[in-house]
């Protein structure tokens, strides 16, 4: 790992940065520039009990890498993350946080029991945040930073979001991908009211970086019957993903080059201005 990096990305889960902004670090690395994701939730679950909502996971998980123990799991799932990200060029830091799944009151009971309950507002008990600060703080320097803007409403985007802005001066956001394809998602997060606070920019992507993006979020085996019914959808979907991007963009008056088959969108607060939250 290096002292200085020219773009650092902050990842809540293994996947999140890879199908947010994979196209992006694809086109920075190729550009000779640095970048290291650094993921979030990567830590060893507790023994248990576990919730409900942890054993179907951990079964699914299972179908897909073979591993027999959570502990196996994770460790297999950190393997993706690196081979995710070896495709991009890009470096890789895992931060020893539990998942919202795994984190739990004084009691030991399931701050998350249930799959909605991953969603909206932060358990008020949960003491991840401080934590997080503090080891956030003792990243490598970075020329731009990036964090999850929060689209979706994921507990675990929201407290990677809070900690990188008292984390870092300055901050720009990316749009969490997949949860972008819900009609609406975005504007709970960011409304259209208020964007005239907002600095849209377009990361235009080419064929090459495309395709460089679907290889890294293959690589993520346990995750993707998740969110697609096999590679052939994994493909199209962020394809899809991609022209609506470019179709907003250009929507909205920029003009993409001839060349990009897509793009990636960030967002940059103007002066004077607070993130809109989606637990207010």
């Amino acid at each position: 790992m290096k002292d200085y990096y020219t773009h650092l990305y902050l990842s809540p889960h293994f996947d999140d940065a890879a199908l947010s902004c994979g196209g992006q670090i694809f086109r920075h690395t190729a550009g000779d520039d640095s970048v290291l994701v650094v993921t979030v939730a990567t830590a060893e679950p507790p023994p248990g009990p576990h919730s409900e909502t942890v054993a179907s996971l951990h079964r699914r998980w299972a179908d897909s890498l073979g591993g027999e123990t959570p502990a196996s799991i994770v460790a297999e799932r950190q393997a993706e993350d690196v081979a995710a990200f070896a495709v991009l060029g890009a470096d890789v830091l895992h931060l020893p946080f539990l998942d919202c799944i795994y984190r739990c009151d004084e009691d030991g009971a399931p701050l998350y029991p249930g799959p909605t309950d991953m969603f909206g507002a932060t358990n008020p008990t949960d003491a991840a945040d401080e934590a997080l600060i503090a080891a956030l703080a003792g990243l490598p320097r970075a020329g731009r930073v990036y964090l999850p803007l929060g689209v979706g409403g994921h507990v675990d985007h929201a407290l990677t979001r809070r900690a990188g802005e008292r984390a870092f001066a300055e901050v720009t956001y990316y749009e969490d991908y997949p949860y972008t394809m819900k009609p609406g998602a975005l504007d709970v997060v960011l409304p259209p009211a208020g964007r005239g606070n907002w600095q849209a920019e377009t990361v235009w992507l080419t064929e090459t970086a495309l395709a460089a993006k679907t290889e890294s979020v293959s690589a993520y085996r346990s995750q993707l019957s998740s969110f697609f019914a096999g590679p052939d959808d994994l493909a199209a979907k962020l394809r899809e993903e991609g022209r609506r991007v470019l179709a907003d963009a250009q929507a909205a008056g920029e003009a993409a080059p001839a060349w990009a088959i897509g793009g990636e969108r960030l967002w940059r607060r103007r002066a004077s201005f607070t993130l809109h939250s989606f637990e207010q």
